[in-house]
């Protein structure tokens, strides 16, 4: 069944808009293959074997359910190496809500310990930029953390994965907030990682944890197909996949002073999410132009404040051009849309008639899959 950007983008001439979307690749080696590969060769460091011999307690962190990640491929490879009678289980819902659905049933056999606003948390200091550093005590006390995770573009943090999932992943909701506010830095943008000051902080951050530390990533494509896999040091595994993901996600496409942002759900169910759908744009988007953000937003907008200043303000509008609107087709009541930093149209075909009108332009570019791709002007 089509989403609602689909049904939107298909209404539309095909005279009226270009549309570009990152390539689909080959199938190859499974993602258990990848991460077994990945795990006995690992990215500076011993293999985790070794490491995980003399751990009494090992943390495996994972993502929420809301991200999609093979994570029953990355823990059957993890089983087959760690003494799986001393692993906890850690979802990782950074400033979201999660569950312990997370975790495959299969793997639930050991404890599971889902990050929440009511977990105990241990105070590890501060980053050297002053972020405060409260972690989960099931990581903080852990003599071996293993985190995992599926790398793909990210608005501020350049790329997901990495560290990311110890900070803000298990991190007291306070102090992710604050590390947060350095979105607003420059540098805090869309697949750039190395001199990235608030992904630096980050790393600053998981870096804190007393026990040794491992990590496991996977790199897929648009359509989840693996591509490959990087496990050792929490740094430098994650910057061994960057290359590969800039290739993967990176899409050529003309400038343009009307850009169309789409993906489909989960990323386009709210505002809260669909809004990282929009700083693709700004690669492309000409001085004065329009973006137009196509999501269903069947759950609504999330809260306005931190949609409206936490993530909109401080971290998309200096990606894009100085000048600047954004129209917003959804299927939000009118009287909630305008309450948001875009405005609202009934449809994408009537948003576009206005934006081309207004700069004058003959034909759009739409950005497919926005939610994981970079646009490179061509």
């Amino acid at each position: 069944m089509s989403s609602f950007a689909q049904q939107e983008l298909a209404r539309v001439s095909p005279e009226l808009l270009s549309i570009h979307t990152p390539g689909r690749r080959a199938p190859g080696p499974t993602a258990t293959e990848l991460c077994r590969r990945a795990l006995a060769e690992p990215v500076q460091g011993p293999p985790l074997a070794a490491v995980a011999t003399g751990a009494r307690r090992i943390a495996v962190v994972v993502s929420d359910e809301t991200r999609d990640e093979p994570r029953r491929e990355m823990l059957d490879a993890l089983r087959e190496i760690l003494p799986w009678d001393r692993v906890t289980l850690v979802v990782a819902a950074g400033t979201h809500q999660a569950t312990a659905r997370a975790v495959p049933p299969e793997h639930r056999d050991r404890p599971v310990v889902v990050h929440g606003a009511d977990s105990r948390v241990v105070d590890l200091g501060r980053t050297p930029r002053g972020t405060r550093i409260r972690l989960n005590a099931a990581v903080a006390e852990a003599d071996l953390v293993v985190a995992t995770g599926r790398v793909r573009p990210h608005y501020f943090a350049g790329f997901s994965a990495g560290a990311k999932a110890i900070f803000p992943g298990v991190a007291l909701a306070e102090d992710a907030l604050d590390n947060h506010r350095l979105k607003a830095d420059p540098s805090a943008m869309l697949g750039r990682v190395d001199d990235n000051l608030c992904r630096l902080d980050m790393e600053a951050a998981a870096s804190a944890v007393p026990g040794a530390t491992c990590l496991l990533d996977v790199l897929c494509d648009v359509e989840g197909t693996p591509v490959a896999a990087a496990a050792g040091d929490l740094v430098a595994a994650h910057r061994a996949l960057v290359p590969l993901a800039l290739d993967v996600f990176s899409v050529r496409a003309p400038r343009s002073p009307v850009v169309v942002v789409a993906d489909r759900p989960p990323v386009s169910s709210s505002l809260y999410q669909a809004s990282k759908l929009v700083p693709p744009a700004g690669a492309l988007l000409q001085d004065g132009g329009v973006v137009i953000l196509v999501a269903d937003l069947d759950r609504g907008t999330g809260p306005l404040e931190r949609v409206n200043r936490g993530i909109f303000e401080l971290g998309v509008r200096h990606q894009l051009p100085p000048r600047h609107r954004v129209l917003l087709v959804s299927r939000l009541a009118d009287e909630v849309a305008r309450c948001t930093y875009a405005e609202p149209r009934a449809s994408l075909c009537a948003a576009l008639d206005e934006a081309l009108a207004a700069t004058g332009a003959r034909r759009a570019v739409a950005l497919w899959r926005a939610g994981e791709l970079l646009s490179v002007p061509q």
